[in-house]
């Protein structure tokens, strides 16, 4: 948070199979013991309680509930990478790499356009079963009093707000509700509340299937070709196989959409080839210093603290690191790279 002179961050270890959380933290806090002004309007906790539109990161869910409806089959299909337009609105990409490009490749390459593509031909109905799916229609499930409350848009059943949902926009959640979605992606499948306890292996709840087992394992080696080969290699820690998606949005500051004031998120799970834990961060308004290159977005923010974060818990969770393993990715591989 100091490195980015932003105004606050959040983060959260989040074990994939239980849901117990292993550690959270939000900045700025405060000492109770300290008498005087605790510039009470940045003192919350963002981790459960701070509701933000996380940008980029659920694209990797979008596309997950695209393969499991059987809207995306062929991971090698061409998509249309161009401007989309609908009505008098537009949706672009930042970075275009071309007119066209696969799914993976989206991904990789954190395109709007595609995702909006495959959200739209998703449809309404559907998307908005994902989020419930995921129980973002309801506050986070976790044994704490400050929870928010997800903000939806008026109006999600309009193609334009779909399709934009799909890529982040539009819909408020916290970053308590991503660690939960993201376990689910990368485990198999299996949605779980996350808890404060520590569980014994019997009162592990069943939880709730919410992705197909084969869509889990697509994902599993999509998240890790963000992080080898697209935004989230600043995350990469070398033996520990991060995988990840970044997210930038810009803030909603009384209504309307911030031009200087962005939320960036880095939502992950390690190790890909049999993932453990979730690992997620959320920087508050960062600033562009000498630290982040002076840019704002995830990849300069976020991503740089899991790559930080993961060497340093990843040996006391009990995950050593294996310059050897990694999850194959060979199958896909070709398909961002454009060869075999």
């Amino acid at each position: 948070m100091l490195a980015t002179n932003a105004i606050g961050a959040a983060g959260i270890v989040l074990d994939v199979d239980t849901g117990e959380v292993l550690a959270m933290a939000s900045l700025p806090e405060f000492d109770p013991n300290v008498v005087g002004p605790s510039g009470a309007p940045n003192v919350f906790n963002r981790a459960t309680n701070g509701t933000y539109e996380l940008g980029s990161t659920f694209k990797p869910l979008t596309v997950a509930a695209a393969l499991d409806a059987g809207v995306v089959s062929d991971l090698s299909k061409s998509w249309d990478a161009r401007t989309v337009t609908v009505g008098p609105r537009r949706i672009t990409d930042l970075h275009p790499k071309g007119d066209v490009l696969n799914v993976p490749q989206a991904l990789v390459y954190s395109s709007n356009t595609v995702t909006a593509r495959v959200a739209d031909q998703l449809g309404a109905e559907r998307m908005q079963q994902l989020l419930v799916n995921l129980s973002m229609d309801k506050r986070p499930e976790i044994e704490l009093y400050a929870r928010g409350k997800p903000i939806w848009p008026a109006d999600p059943d309009n193609r334009h707000t779909n399709m934009v949902i799909g890529y982040g926009h539009s819909l408020s959640v916290t970053p308590l509700h991503l660690a939960n979605a993201y376990a689910a992606m990368v485990n198999g499948g299996i949605w779980r509340p996350a808890t404060l306890q520590k569980l014994a292996p019997a009162d592990v709840p069943r939880g709730k299937r919410v992705f197909k087992a084969s869509t889990s394992a697509k994902m599993r080696q999509m998240l890790r070709m963000i992080s080898l080969y697209g935004t989230g290699r600043s995350a990469d820690a070398p033996g520990y196989r991060v995988g990840g998606k970044t997210g930038s949005a810009e803030k909603v500051i009384d209504g309307r959409y911030s031009k200087t004031k962005i939320i960036s998120t880095f939502a992950s799970a390690f190790p890909m080839d049999r993932p453990r834990y979730v690992v997620v961060v959320t920087v508050d308004e960062p600033r562009g210093t000498l630290a982040s290159s002076f840019q704002r977005t995830a990849a300069f923010t976020a991503a740089p603290v899991v790559g930080k974060l993961v060497p340093r818990i990843g040996p006391m969770l009990g995950v050593r690191p294996d310059t050897n393993r990694d999850i194959d990715i060979s199958d896909l591989k070709y398909l961002v790279e454009g060869r075999r």
